[in-house]
């Protein structure tokens, strides 16, 4: 082989071995793509390392910001990464789950509050008036349909039943159950859909469920186009089917009371959640306990920065 060859061979070399440098640099890396809005950032990645890499550059740590008594970042996941199922993940998965979802279950609280909030202003100018006028007629009509609230001549009963209804949800009960039902976020149905609470659909929308059905209705897979959307989904249903009626009562006496709710205390009251054992409610207190989840429910989220400051 003559020298003029040999130089080739070596030029090939070290350009391949270039090529591969720059594609390992660049694909181990590399970042989410965030998009920064007045309520905060959204982060949507594509590899679990990404957004390791991420919460580390923003210093988000869960366990740091509860020892330090700090208010969770607005950092907000757009959906579970695809990989995140992988066994490299199995140590920290359960803390990375917690730090995905956290944010986005105080992000749906804080808009719950803020429908509560317009329902009570109904209610003061009733208090104040003994009537309401035509526009907000309208508007409590459409608070009645949302919440299913069974319709009413006296606004007095339709007040007392709707307003129990419009309220969040304790953080541990919905970071546990979304832990326990998509497996810390590693069904196929969490990492494909945003489905981390597996929600049912009746209507024959969403995606079609790996178990087999019994004969009768079909039900397929809830989708959601991010995680967030899936948590409001799943308030929503918490505060609207007759099978937690005993939950919102309890709610509501803590907020008589003005004493806080904690997850692992109420529990108890998921005892007839529909398609899960009668241990469910065990397994949810487990969860709290395994992973000291309980002070998350006195977690509020950074205040939302104005222009400015």
């Amino acid at each position: 082989m003559n020298k003029k060859n040999i130089l080739k061979i070596i030029v090939g070399v070290v350009i391949a071995l270039s090529v591969v440098a720059v594609f390992f640099l660049f694909f181990n890396n590399s970042m989410p793509v965030v998009r920064k809005t007045d309520e905060g950032l959204f982060v949507s990645a594509d590899k679990t390392a990404q957004l390791q890499r991420y919460f580390k550059k923003a210093g988000y740590d869960m366990l740091l910001h509860l020892t330090e008594k700090k208010p969770v970042p607005r950092i907000f996941v757009q959906s579970v990464p695809k990989d995140f199922n992988k066994k490299k993940y199995d140590a920290v998965r359960p803390a990375l789950f917690y730090e995905i979802m956290t944010p986005v279950i105080l992000k749906a609280n804080e808009a719950l509050a803020a429908e509560r909030e317009q329902v009570l202003i109904l209610k003061k100018e009733f208090d104040k008036n003994g009537d309401l006028t035509s526009e907000s007629m309208e508007k409590l009509k459409e608070w009645v349909t949302r919440y299913d609230v069974k319709p009413s001549d006296d606004l007095e009963t339709l007040f007392d039943t709707l307003i129990p209804k419009v309220d969040g949800v304790t953080p541990t009960l919905l970071l546990a159950t979304a832990a326990e039902d998509s497996g810390f976020g590693t069904s196929r149905y969490a990492r494909e859909y945003n489905a981390v609470f597996h929600q049912r659909d009746w209507d024959g929308n969403g995606a079609v469920p790996d178990e087999k059905q019994k004969d009768g209705p079909q039900y397929r897979i809830k989708i959601f186009p991010s995680l967030y959307d899936a948590v409001l989904s799943r308030i929503h249903y918490l505060n609207t089917n007759g099978y937690f009626e005993n939950y919102r009562i309890a709610r509501a006496k803590y907020r008589r009371t003005d004493n806080p709710m904690r997850g692992y205390s109420v529990a108890h009251l998921l005892i007839n959640f529909p398609y899960k054992p009668v241990k469910y409610p065990d397994i949810i207190k487990h969860l709290i306990l395994q992973y000291e989840l309980t002070p998350l429910d006195s977690q509020k989220l950074e205040p939302v920065k104005t222009e400015g400051k």
